[in-house]
């Protein structure tokens, strides 16, 4: 690391059609040499269909041989008539421009995939992304053309309203056509899930259908009794759901409650434990190894040990370690099988240090249970740490996994920002008295009036202490007041005061603009640090800096907001270190890794660093449980910089957790 001077896997639907994916498509993989730059730039379309075939012809590694260049000739010598000569199989056509080989090359790789690239020529011939192709083809297969040319608006699972309303008007569409009607109402239940939501009420429902059709009221209402005979909504309450959501939860709730008042599993090895015999064995461990539980902890391992679901909650400091590495202890005695686990790839590693077992991420152990890697049953105990990330789609997955009688044991903190998906599990399972719940509320770390755990439990409940002013060697948070919004130059200095960037240390914006926003932040360290360190060729990453990942990839084991490190640099090739695994990106995949100096306070969910560096930017997005988790990622020392107002009124606001209308408080 660089130091200045001195980090759908079972198949079932999780698409809003459904319910829309919240992580967006990978990037179609480019041939091994990328372009340059300002040519990337130039076809980063789509802005016309001559563009956006280039970039297909150039990005796609099948038609290996054919770059930027060679797909610009292409089109500028056949033009729209280039799909069909290709489908045609003869590649003589195309020798005088590309060559011999690549010309064979390209020709059979355009008839190998000819379902796939079929799709592509609908998509250009309609000024869409032809990156939709690939998931057209998962979703319906070689029929997928046909499909979305009969029912353009079929393609609302996978594009945004207005390009799918103005595609089908294009092909004719009437605009009271029925299918538009129900597309209208799936696109705002759509919005609703992208700003986390699970459910509308019935008149903003209405109102934004007023608003996307520009029809009467009686109009939006036609809409929404034809969405609801088609199943593609579902009256809950005084509002509504799109199915997808709907179902999910509906499982989901089923599922918990079922476990909290099913009968005790009556299995030779998973038998039930008692009471006096689990508190035997908690008091002979005490006395063997000298591990003192208070009476919160004492009840936590034992709701792990008897309970075949239950929320584990606190916030830092309050001894979260320490109990599940008791529950390990404990349930290996009684000849149970814990499988622990947590979403983000940090979170799973900083687990395995604590407890000294085997975790993973919830993707990892989903791989393993498809390939029959793990075998659950009633002796098996699934343990999910830092639960409040966990969104809805990723528990109905994983619930959807385990069998009946198996174990839940859900651990986390619910005055955390919400999940970064839709809806929400552990805040909301924690307001419900049919959950089974151990909440530990002692503070053991750090006792002293300005250490972390004091200060977030005081911010937990919506006040700010007195902090101190000044950077110094001590532990705790600091508060460096400015006058003014902080600025670059503002988070640079605090950085040096405290010995310079290094790997424990990590910039935690609210905000991705502005001057101390994540962008800004990460374009002046990557100035100032990488200066003398190899570079990769046409791109802002040198040896030994700080990236982050951002989305979902099952396929590497990496999820948005995986932190690692540059490892290597050579011929157009980046190789990074997260978490002891190393991945190489070329080409488009360049596209998904960014550097990380500062991070945004959401994609720090899951890690944890000794020291945290805050600018208290102003933002809609700042309030309580931002400020509380931005305090919890450190270990050690915080130094928060900005307006002592502004940081005042986001401790005052409510989290937007609880904010969330979701149907779990609506009789889901």
């Amino acid at each position: 690391m660089i130091v200045p001077g001195s980090q759908s896997v079972d198949g079932t639907p999780t698409d809003p059609a459904n319910v829309r994916e919240t992580s967006r498509e990978p990037a179609i993989p480019l041939a091994p040499s990328p372009p340059p730059a300002s040519d990337r730039k130039r076809f980063a379309g789509p802005e016309t269909a001559d563009a956006t075939l280039i970039r297909h012809l150039a990005e796609t590694a099948a038609f290996e041989g054919i770059g930027y260049a060679k797909a610009a000739r292409l089109v500028d010598a056949f033009g729209k008539n280039l799909p069909r000569l290709l489908a045609q199989g003869d590649p003589t056509p195309f020798i005088p421009v590309v060559g011999d080989r690549a010309a064979s090359t390209l020709v059979a790789a355009w008839l190998e995939d000819l379902a796939r690239n079929d799709i592509v020529v609908w998509l250009v011939e309609n000024r869409l992304d032809v990156r939709l192709a690939g998931r057209i083809v998962r979703l319906w297969g070689a029929e997928g053309a046909t499909r979305i040319r009969e029912h353009p608006y079929a393609l609302m699972a996978l594009a945004p309203w207005p390009l799918v309303d103005a595609t089908a008007r294009r092909l004719g569409v009437p605009e009271d056509a029925p299918a538009r009607l129900v597309a209208a109402v799936e696109a705002v239940l759509y919005a609703r899930l992208q700003d986390q939501h699970t459910w509308i009420s019935q008149d903003d429902l209405l109102g934004a259908l007023e608003g996307i059709l520009g029809f009467p009221p009686e109009a939006a209402e036609r809409a929404l009794a034809l969405a609801s005979a088609a199943g593609a909504a579902v009256a809950l309450s005084d509002g509504w759901q799109p199915a997808g959501a709907m179902m999910m939860e509906r499982y989901v709730m089923a599922r918990i409650l079922s476990m909290a008042s099913g009968p005790p599993i009556g299995d030779l090895v998973a038998r039930d434990v008692g009471d006096e015999e689990l508190e035997g064995w908690l008091d002979r461990t005490r006395l063997a190894a000298g591990v003192e539980l208070n009476d919160e902890q004492r009840a936590a391992v034992q709701l792990a040990v008897q309970g075949r679901v239950g929320l584990v909650l606190g916030g830092a400091g309050v001894g979260k370690t320490t109990v599940l590495k008791m529950v390990c202890e404990a349930c290996e005695s009684f000849g149970r099988v814990v499988h622990l686990m947590a979403l983000a790839g940090r979170a799973a590693v900083r687990m395995r240090e604590a407890t000294g077992r085997p975790s993973s991420t919830i993707a990892a152990f989903l791989k393993a249970c498809e390939a029959g890697k793990v075998a659950l049953g009633p002796e098996s105990l699934v343990v999910i740490d830092e639960s409040s990330m966990v969104d809805l789609p990723t528990l109905y997955r994983l619930l959807r996994h385990l069998p009946e009688e198996c174990r839940l044991l859900l651990v986390g903190d619910e005055a955390q920002l919400g999940p970064i998906g839709f809806g929400l599990t552990l805040h909301a399972f924690a307001t419900m008295e049919e959950v089974p719940k151990v909440r530990l509320t002692r503070i053991y770390r750090q006792a002293e009036s300005s250490g972390i755990p004091v200060v977030a439990a005081a911010v937990r409940e919506g006040h700010l202490p007195r902090l101190p002013s000044e950077i110094g060697r001590g532990h705790g948070v600091v508060l460096v007041a400015t006058s003014r919004e902080p600025t670059c130059d503002d988070v640079v200095c605090a950085v040096a005061a405290l010995g310079g960037f290094r790997d424990d240390l990590r910039i935690l914006s609210p905000v991705k603009a502005g001057s101390a926003g994540t962008v800004s932040l990460n374009e002046e360290f990557h100035r100032q640090l990488s200066r003398g360190q190899p570079r990769l060729r046409d791109h802002a990453f040198a040896l030994g800096e700080p990236v982050i990942f951002g989305r979902n990839d099952y396929k590497r084991d990496l999820r948005n907001g995986s932190l690692g490190e540059v490892v290597g640099v050579d011929d157009g090739i980046l190789t990074v270190d997260f978490d002891g695994e190393r991945h190489t990106f070329t080409g488009a995949a360049l596209d998904d890794v960014a550097l990380a100096y500062a991070i945004t306070v959401h994609k720090a969910q899951g890690s944890q660093f000794r020291t945290a560096v805050v600018p208290v930017c102003s933002s809609r997005i700042l309030d309580r449980s931002l400020v509380y988790t931005a305090l919890t990622r450190a270990a050690e020392r915080v130094v928060l910089i900005g307006r002592k107002t502004i940081l005042s009124q986001a401790v005052l606001q409510s989290a937007a957790a609880d904010r969330r209308e979701t149907g779990f408080n609506r009789g889901v």
